[in-house]
């Protein structure tokens, strides 16, 4: 142990006398080795680790698939009804639970906020294994069909939104008119399973039978709705496949049985899709970690590269110290070990600084990335993180300390010691620098075209038009507030009412009773009378100042009339994209459209619109917009440039029309805009960071290989300018001499590019498009830019000066 504490001690005191090599080391391999230490955390959180509830692994979310008569999926999401058949008949889960996730204003509160509910039923507290900070969990008085109005909050919610009051149990929360008591608080530790949307954490929990689902949905079988869910435990008994089997007639039967008289159905089944829950939360995104892994042990493997290089240098530099050593009998295992006390003390070293950075990493994720990554919340400073810490440490300090030893000619240490340290007894050889140009020019050639071709994809997305404006335009969405909603008649007089109000606000320019162009859209199906096609399009009922509002284009045709929406007449309109479908390049003007029932009055077409594209989408899908009625609780506002409207401005001016609605929602379209385009703006500033990362460590690293190469040849580039040689000759010279290494990097970037995109060519194939050849001839550019001044800048201070500059200590 004496032995272990003098060579650390006389490592420092080495490293000591070299604060730039100790410097550049810890920061260069501190600030990888956090970025790689980060996402190692990330690709083991939602990869690898078991998700934290009791039998995990026979969780299991079941999804009901719809497939039209030509056999294709249409989409999934269940009926009420079906769900309904599926909870109480279902035989192969031990238990089961339904789920309702929807949001509501919490009219007991003055400040009336928006909370994010969920309706379940009692076993889904077994199923996750929850623990109470307060209270209890729902029992068999709060099952089905008992309507025992009561609620358990989340621990954050209690914490924010009732202060962390000690006496919560003893109040109520109030929703949509109904009270419910409160009986208990969930345990901080408590992570929710994110199986309905990323990021999704519910802030109050209510018996199942109050959910938002309408009365007349509860008994339709034609109606489907993706916010109500199934989970459950399969039993020990069946396998996935026989699971799948079991369930898919259990409910496809009933379905066909209720559906059979409706013509849109005719040919049409249900099939049951059974996935467990951590692919469930996993979703699609374990390529984006793998993409973010590879991107980071790129960037380690050239700082690494860059650190090697630094190590062979000093090494060198030590030749005289290490011949003493040598001389007074230390055997290659004593120089190795000195040389890994050194490497090993300087991984340590920056390890700590890569585990604090790590922590900065999972902080900025889970502030940034939690409504796009799942289970971030998770991520911490855990066993995983320190043992990928305490191997990297000692694999990188073996590698570094076993280059350096390899260099070491033992038997020349003597002669550098009689020549007082003149000579070349250590020197980095010429396969060995070749062999780091081409990696080095390898990886950064890979690296860069990835990012700069993300980047410009990003951007292109970003730049995009999406075919209509959001600019000045603000969202308003109303709730109810009591337990009996008005009637259809007396919602038309609010809702007149209401924009009257809003309109002699001296800020709101224009208003349209019609939802967001962001939202609010809903699958509808649809028959063309003429044809008896039966189509599932997306339709939102809109209202002659909708196109107008936010400014998508009219192709064909006119808008709807005041008397139109007021008289309730049946028209719409429909987009380029469903146009073509209709009548390919004929007009579709003038034809019927009816919504899936054959006794629903038909609709006609009056007009063309230009398609739209939601942010951070590329397809433009077929879209259908009737005529809306002046009964809807959805309004967008148009406002004057600069100016704004508050939530409590307009909470005040709804309670001054009617006390049967609060706000539920105000947002700005500008807002909800850059929230859907936020993975591409974190894609465009993240590959941006990386490319910029790469060059500036490829540069360096680059700049000392060719450095050391060029001071190897110092004597001769003396006796070349001796002579008479030209500057712009020995210029060529060492280009040429490199050219090869460089040329050959390249070629094993381009090979490294070709491998990734074979083993990933669905994932890639958005981004390598013909479009990309003026950014690989880019990054090629770049490359050789840098090379190039690897290569003069070295040469520069030797053929700047006199030749007997360079002669001078090349003996």
């Amino acid at each position: 142990m004496s032995l272990l504490y003098y060579r650390q001690k006389q490592a420092w005191a080495s490293l000591r006398k070299k604060p730039g090599f100790v410097g550049t080391v810890i920061t260069t391999m501190g600030i990888t080795l956090g970025a790689l230490l980060c996402i190692l955390t990330l690709a083991y959180v939602l990869i690898a680790k078991p998700l934290p509830y009791p039998d995990q692994e026979r969780l299991y979310r079941v999804d009901s698939e719809f497939v039209d008569a030509n056999k294709e999926g249409v989409g999934k999401a269940f009926t009420y009804p079906s769900l309904m058949h599926l909870y109480q008949k279902q035989t192969i889960f031990d238990e089961s639970a339904l789920l309702y996730f929807g949001e509501d204003v919490l009219t007991s509160s003055p400040a009336q906020p928006t909370m994010k509910t969920a309706f379940i039923t009692p076993e889904w507290f077994n199923l996750l294994g929850v623990e109470m900070a307060l209270g209890r969990t729902f029992e068999d008085s709060e099952a089905l069909n008992t309507n025992n109005p009561v609620a358990i909050l989340s621990y954050r919610t209690w914490q924010e939104e009732f202060s962390g009051d000690a006496d919560i149990l003893s109040q109520k929360v109030s929703f949509s008119g109904t009270s419910f008591s409160i009986i208990g608080v969930l345990s901080e530790d408590f992570i929710e399973p994110q199986i309905f949307t990323t990021g999704l954490n519910s802030q109050v929990f209510m018996p199942w039978d109050f959910n938002e689902a309408p009365e007349n949905l509860r008994k339709s079988w034609s109606n489907i709705n993706d916010t109500q869910l199934f989970i459950g435990k399969l039993n020990d008994k069946h396998s996935l496949s026989q699971a799948k089997q079991i369930l898919t007639p259990l409910m496809n039967d009933v379905w066909q049985e209720n559906v059979a008289g409706m013509d849109f159905f005719k040919g049409w089944s249900l099939t049951s899709e059974i996935t467990s829950l951590q692919s469930v939360i996993l979703g699609d995104n374990r390529d984006t970690v793998y993409m973010l892994l590879a991107g980071v042990i790129g960037l380690v493997l050239i700082a690494c590269a860059n650190i090697a290089n630094l190590f062979m240098s000093r090494t060198a530099e030590q030749q005289r110290q290490l011949a003493i050593h040598a001389a007074i009998g230390a055997s290659k295992k004593q120089l190795f070990k000195g040389l890994f006390a050194e490497s090993g003390l300087l991984m340590a070293l920056s390890i700590i600084i890569a585990l604090v950075i790590a922590l900065g990493g999972f902080e900025i994720m889970q502030h940034f990335l939690a409504q796009r990554l799942p289970r971030v919340d998770e991520l911490s400073l855990n066993g995983f993180t320190l043992l990928c810490a305490l191997a990297i440490t000692l694999v990188l300090a073996l590698f570094f300390a076993k280059l350096s030893a390899n260099m070491i000619n033992y038997r020349a240490l003597n002669s550098t010691l009689q020549s007082s340290g003149k000579g070349s007894g250590i020197q980095v050889s010429h396969k060995v620098r070749q062999l780091l140009i081409i990696s080095q020019v390898a990886i950064v050639t890979a690296l860069v075209f990835v990012n700069i071709s993300l980047f410009k994809d990003a951007v292109d997305t970003i730049d995009k038009p999406i075919g209509f404006e959001t600019n000045n335009i603000t969202s308003l969405v109303l709730a109810g507030a009591t337990s009996t909603p008005p009637s259809r008649e007396e919602r038309k007089v609010i809702m007149q009412e209401l924009k009257t109000k809003l309109a002699q606000l001296p800020q709101v320019e224009a208003i349209s009773q019609s939802a967001s162009p962001l939202s609010g859209f809903g699958i509808w199906a649809q028959v063309v009378v003429s044809t008896n096609e039966r189509l599932v399009v997306e339709t939102k009922p809109v209202d002659n100042n909708y196109f107008d509002l936010i400014n998508q284009p009219l192709v064909e045709g006119r808008i709807f009339t005041d008397t139109e929406i007021s008289n309730e007449v049946d028209v719409m309109l429909v987009n380029d994209v469903y146009a073509r479908h209709l009548a390919g390049d004929e007009s579709p003007l003038g034809m019927q459209i009816t919504f899936g029932s054959p006794d629903d009055p038909a609709s006609v077409i009056i007009g063309v619109v230009k398609g739209m594209t939601i942010p951070g989408r590329s397809e433009r899908p077929m879209r259908a917009y009737p005529a809306a009625h002046l009964r809807g609780t959805r309004l967008m506002l148009k406002l004057k440039p600069g100016q704004s409207i508050s939530r409590q401005q307009a909470a005040e001016i709804i309670a001054g029309v009617t006390s049967q609605y609060s706000l539920f929602e105000l947002s700005s379209l500008d807002d909800r805009r850059d929230n859907l385009l936020f993975t591409q703006y974190t894609t465009a500033i993240t590959s941006a960071i990386l490319a910029l990362l790469t060059f500036f460590l490829a540069a360096i690293g680059l700049y000392g290989i060719l450095s050391y190469g060029t001071q190897m040849r110092r004597f001769e580039i003396g006796t070349r300018l001796a002579i008479g040689a030209k500057r712009k000759a020995l210029i060529f010279m060492i280009i040429k001499d490199n050219s090869l290494a460089l040329v050959t990097g390249i070629i094993t970037g381009m090979i490294l590019l070709l491998a990734l995109y074979l083993g990933f060519p669905e994932e890639l194939e958005t981004y390598l498009q013909v479009q990309l050849i003026p950014v690989f001839a880019l990054t090629l550019s770049l490359i050789a830019i840098i090379s190039w001044f690897a290569c003069y800048w070295p040469l520069r201070q030797l053929i700047n000066r006199p030749a007997i500059h360079s002669l001078r200590g090349s003996e």
